[in-house]
């Protein structure tokens, strides 16, 4: 482990490492996922699975570098939902990225995917410990706690 807290430019693409649960929106759920966020910290896009450590993560990151570039993409439209994502496919046609979100528009999902190619092959990688929660999300929670009883 490391002494001294890293210091990341904010102002720079770059991958993130989070909790797998924050990918699947089930807190419960383990593992560790992947997301690119832009220099004006807005999420790209994101790994479409959790991995079971932050070294497969990283790997993934690895990967995605080169098929950010290479790999064919998919523009998919939800008619129950109205809203527009992107997937990127592996050599096995498994969705190895997809995008952050939906979007309303067909051109903000193109545009978002044409952000997520350029920046991810040069984008640096954390490789420090992934944060399940931080200190105030603990400390909201505990007062919320603490009103309720």
């Amino acid at each position: 482990r490391r002494a001294v807290a890293e210091v990341w430019d904010v102002s720079v693409p770059r991958f993130q490492l989070v909790p797998g649960g924050r990918l699947v929106h089930e807190p419960a759920a383990g593992g560790v996922g992947w997301r690119l966020l832009g220099s004006n910290n807005r999420e790209l896009g994101r790994s479409s699975r959790a991995y079971p450590d932050a070294e497969s993560a990283l790997a993934a990151v690895t990967a995605i570098r080169s098929l950010a570039v290479a790999s064919s993409a998919h523009i998919v439209h939800d008619p129950a939902t109205g809203t527009w994502s992107w997937q990127l496919a592996d050599a096995d046609g498994s969705v190895a990225a997809t995008s952050g979100r939906g979007f309303r528009h067909e051109r903000e999902c193109r545009y978002n995917l044409d952000q997520f190619r350029d920046d991810a092959p040069n984008a640096p990688a954390q490789d420090s410990a992934v944060v399940a929660e931080l200190p105030w999300q603990r400390e909201s929670a505990e007062s919320l706690a603490g009103e309720a009883s």
